[in-house]
């Protein structure tokens, strides 16, 4: 004969082993619904607090929306293998936890309630001869139960095991630049994502990748160009000089030897331009920043550029609305800068052009240099700190390296510097700097 299995609740009193699972299962009596939502009432709460009870109400997620009698290291997402487990009893050293579902027109809710006994420690004493008759039904439910399971497993692992292809095979094809980006919804969509965005930032690196190796390309191009232009000259006209047999002037050697000195002196400038922004890209070149009167050195610098015998009838002008602007700055760099500038708006346009430079306290302090010369494509403002985008021609009388505006650039930058391009074709120029304060 099966002796009566009994437990100790929570109060003291003896009941049956089976009292905390009809406890939970009736316990959805207790529930009235707000929007659709379930909501324990006074009475199920004073039923918690009378056999010290915890209750947590989880929506289709597993995430808990309403808790009673909880503690702050309670769980508050539950994922779909915990709730199976917890609906079946899950046990601990400590208490026993019980779950069922309340059903409402607003959808499926889970509740968990934790009971403070361990049932799993009840002595059970059965019958030997009662037990004997439900072999042939325990039997056969843990073959079927058994064979369930095995059917789950399979099923899930050839699902992972699908999912590992695409991902093996995606992973590949973005290695050879063929992979197409997956959207839609899955528990695998994090990882597709992660996918997508290494395979854009790919993408966009092979751009700037090819970008700059054309850049290389084009800037060793114009570098062996440069240095062969002036060097042709001076091998030429060296070999004239050193030929005994020419019976030259003296006034002919005299002219030689100026132009063999004239393309020397550039050959020098541009082997000190490139070594110069070399160390200014690799930040080699230590700034010797001093404290100074911004507004006059810029005015100075204006005034130098007009007692220039070049440039003395050109119109520039200088406006400012502050007669003393205290800025630490490297004063030889930044002279180099700001010439390069000025003397690109005088170079590239026609001599009636008319520059007018400014200092202003705007956001900062900014230095325009505006013209009203021929102005710029869009793709020649875009490009216009590139190094030898335009190309040198020596026989021109602008002396340039092709590398000015690029070392401007390197130079405002290096002070922490911006510059600001706009310019329209027929409207002129106008190059802002902005230094922070």
């Amino acid at each position: 004969m099966a002796k009566v299995i009994t437990a100790t609740d929570p109060n003291g009193n003896t009941v049956k082993s089976s009292w905390p699972q009809e406890f939970t299962d009736n316990f959805s009596a207790y529930f009235d619904l707000e929007d659709e939502v379930p909501q324990v009432n006074q009475t199920g709460q004073q039923q918690l607090n009378q056999n010290h009870l915890w209750l947590q109400v989880l929506d289709e997620n597993g995430e808990v929306i309403l808790a009673h009698n909880t503690s702050d290291q309670q769980a508050t997402h539950y994922a779909p293998m915990d709730i199976l487990a917890l609906y079946q009893g899950e046990e601990s050293t400590a208490e026993t936890i019980f779950a069922n579902q309340v059903t409402t027109s607003g959808g499926e809710w889970t509740y968990l309630i934790g009971f403070p006994m361990n049932i799993a420690k009840v002595t059970m004493f059965v019958d030997g001869d009662s037990f004997s008759g439900g072999k042939s039904l325990v039997i056969p439910l843990m073959t079927a139960a058994g064979l369930l399971m095995l059917v789950i497993g399979g099923v899930f692992g050839v699902w992972i095991i699908r999912h590992m292809g695409k991902l093996t095979q995606a992973i590949g094809q973005i290695s050879y630049r063929l992979y197409e980006p997956i959207e839609g919804n899955g528990p695998f969509q994090d990882v597709y994502d992660s996918l997508n965005e290494m395979n854009s930032e790919l993408q966009k690196g092979d751009r700037e990748l090819a970008q700059n190796e054309k850049m290389r390309k084009e800037w060793i191009t114009n570098i062996t160009h440069d240095l062969k232009t002036p060097l042709s000259p001076i091998r030429g006209y060296g070999e004239l000089l050193a030929d005994p047999d020419n019976d030259l002037t003296p006034e002919k050697r005299v002219q030689y030897g100026e132009i063999i000195l004239r393309n020397t002196a550039y050959t020098e400038k541009l082997v000190n331009d490139l070594k110069l922004t070399y160390q200014l890209k690799n930040k080699m070149l230590p700034l010797d920043k001093k404290s100074a009167n911004l507004t006059q050195f810029v005015k100075e610098l204006v005034i130098e550029v007009l007692n220039h015998h070049e440039y003395a009838n050109r119109e520039i002008t200088f406006e400012t609305d502050s007669e003393a602007i205290e800025f630490s700055f490297d004063p030889t760099l930044l002279k180099r800068g700001i010439n390069n500038l000025l003397y690109n708006a005088l170079i590239h346009n026609p001599q009636e052009t008319a520059i007018q430079v400014s200092l202003q306290m705007s956001d900062g302090i900014r230095i325009i240099i505006q013209d009203n010369g021929k102005g710029m494509t869009p793709e020649e403002s875009d490009r216009l700190f590139e190094r030898y985008y335009r190309g040198t021609n020596t026989e021109a009388n602008t002396g340039g390296t092709g590398l000015g505006m690029a070392i401007a650039k390197q130079i405002i930058e290096i002070h922490d510097g911006t510059l600001v391009v706009g310019s329209a074709p027929g409207k002129g120029t106008r190059i802002i700097i902005i230094f922070p304060t």
